[in-house]
């Protein structure tokens, strides 16, 4: 069963990741649109601030998912080398119980955002594209993400009691220097 739900996160935040990246060049190409409104006809892009700012929220929340998932993040293990297997197992545990908690609470300026905008009836100046449904979909991918992140708590949750280690092993790192 794990195995399972291993490859549909594997191939949820592969997906996830590639629609973050198409996030991010939309991002850059409001910015690259906001520039040249700005240079050439002195207005911008309504909402731009806001499109940025959620939308590289998210793009940085699916991207940790992904690599924390993956196990491909930059980590030192400095401190954790010397733990057994449950204490890390523990830490780890508790580290996607912060992720999850984040992503659940970045949630909410997105429906307020998404509330707020229809109310207003706010588009944006070049499209004429009605705001809200950007929160919303802003909504939908930090949603799934934390849905990911609240798996990997629970497989660190279950990692606390079952050593899927076998026996604890040696991180590959550079020696310790006894001076």
């Amino acid at each position: 069963m794990k195995q399972k739900l291993d490859k549909i996160f594997d191939k949820g935040t592969y997906i996830l990741t590639l629609i973050a990246a198409l996030l991010f060049l939309c991002i850059a190409a409001v910015l690259l649109i906001n520039i040249i409104l700005r240079a050439v006809f002195s207005s911008g892009v309504y909402g731009q601030y806001e499109i940025v700012q959620y939308g590289i929220m998210v793009c940085m929340a699916i991207g940790v998912s992904r690599t924390t998932y993956a196990d491909k993040h930059i980590h030192v293990n400095m401190l954790t080398k010397r733990m057994n297997w449950r204490v890390r197992a523990i830490l780890g545990f508790i580290a996607r119980l912060l992720c999850t908690a984040m992503c659940i609470l970045g949630i909410f300026p997105f429906l307020n955002a998404a509330k707020k905008a229809a109310s207003t009836y706010r588009t944006t100046d070049i499209f004429r594209f009605p705001l809200q449904y950007v929160y919303y979909v802003l909504f939908v991918l930090l949603m799934l993400t934390a849905i990911v992140f609240f798996y990997q708590m629970c497989v660190c949750f279950m990692g606390i009691f079952v050593n899927h280690e076998g026996k604890d092993r040696e991180e590959v790192s550079l020696p310790d220097s006894d001076t």
